[in-house]
């Protein structure tokens, strides 16, 4: 059976392997950095870890005994769900400025920067074939704009 001791210290030294601060630590934890520390402390202001944060430690802890690659693949496959998702939002949304008037279309095009339109599709469509996409990747000038700076 693991004590929190133990975990602390496979932490301690799995974080020293990776070269990232306590700081950096809590932001992977997504934990408080103050709370982090405190897990470190000696004396009076030490801290053990809840139990939800034991079970985002083991979390991470379990990232070291997975390559790397599958690591990559799990997170791919994450991100895929989640485009998926917000395809299927946008495209409802899409369907309203659709199936509504030509007012209701018109804010839509003062709104909505016809350049960041134009980078998400194309961005959407070269990213199907590699070959097109390192091409896109290596050309494309634009940059997605929108809400930067508001």
């Amino acid at each position: 059976m693991e004590t929190i001791e133990s975990v602390l210290s496979t932490l301690d030294k799995y974080a020293k392997e990776l070269g990232i601060s306590r700081k950096e630590l809590a932001d992977r934890l997504e934990t408080p950095y103050s709370t982090v520390k405190h897990w470190f402390q000696q004396g009076r202001s030490a801290r053990k870890p809840s139990e939800v944060n034991l079970i985002k430690i083991r979390a991470f802890l379990k990232g070291r005994e997975e390559p790397q690659v599958y690591r990559q693949v799990k997170d791919a496959r994450r991100r895929t769900e989640k485009i998926k998702y917000l395809l299927l939002l946008l495209e409802d949304e899409l369907r309203w400025f659709r199936d509504n008037g030509p007012d209701a279309r018109e804010i839509f095009r003062k709104e909505l920067n016809a350049s960041d339109i134009g980078y998400i599709s194309s961005l959407l469509t070269m990213i199907r074939e590699e070959d097109k996409f390192e091409r896109w990747h290596a050309l494309t000038t634009i940059q997605f704009q929108s809400f930067k700076g508001r």
